[in-house]
């Protein structure tokens, strides 16, 4: 029905994108809050990679360029980081996750994470370095990959149980 009436189809994408925009933005306003705890003092865990993952492998929510550079160019304005660095994290980010073909174990799963995370990380670790033409501490660089890393299947087997349990409501 929405898809024979041309305007009602484009509104409704249009919504679709912009709470799954406020959504992110959201996340990402979390994601600099978790720095006021004292655990997360140095570094905070990438809690954007995650849900974009689990968004494109598992809930096929393929969400456009413009929104994943819209919340990178709003995330770098709010913390002060280079204009565009979060936004060519996030889609290239968005592109590897797209790219990379996995069965549904979790281990793969875990390890197809790791590497995109990785791989993206590195690249946007080797432009900023040459951008600011110094190499940073890496003591809280490798404190946020590897939080980033540990989070994932706690999140991931969040979301499984989340779906366990809407499953057996649904009966």
């Amino acid at each position: 029905m929405i898809k024979d009436n041309n305007l009602l189809h484009i509104f409704y994408s249009f919504s679709r994108s912009l709470l799954f925009f406020i959504f992110l933005f959201y996340l990402i306003n979390l994601q600099i809050s978790l720095s006021l705890f004292s655990l997360f003092e140095t570094a905070t865990p990438n809690l954007i990679s995650i849900i974009l993952y689990i968004c494109i492998k598992r809930l096929g929510i393929n969400p456009s360029n413009t929104i994943m550079f819209f919340i990178g160019f709003f995330h770098d304005v709010m913390i002060g980081n280079n204009l565009a660095i979060t936004s060519i994290f996030l889609i290239l980010f968005k592109f590897l996750s797209e790219t990379v073909i996995l069965d549904k174990n979790n281990q793969e799963e875990w390890i197809s994470f790791t590497i995109i995370f990785i791989s993206s990380f590195v690249i946007i670790f080797i432009l900023n370095s040459i951008i600011n033409l110094s190499i940073p501490e890496l003591t809280p660089i490798f404190f946020h990959i590897g939080i980033t890393l540990i989070l994932f299947p706690i999140i991931n087997m969040s979301m499984h149980f989340f779906n366990f349990v809407t499953r057996l409501i649904k009966g």
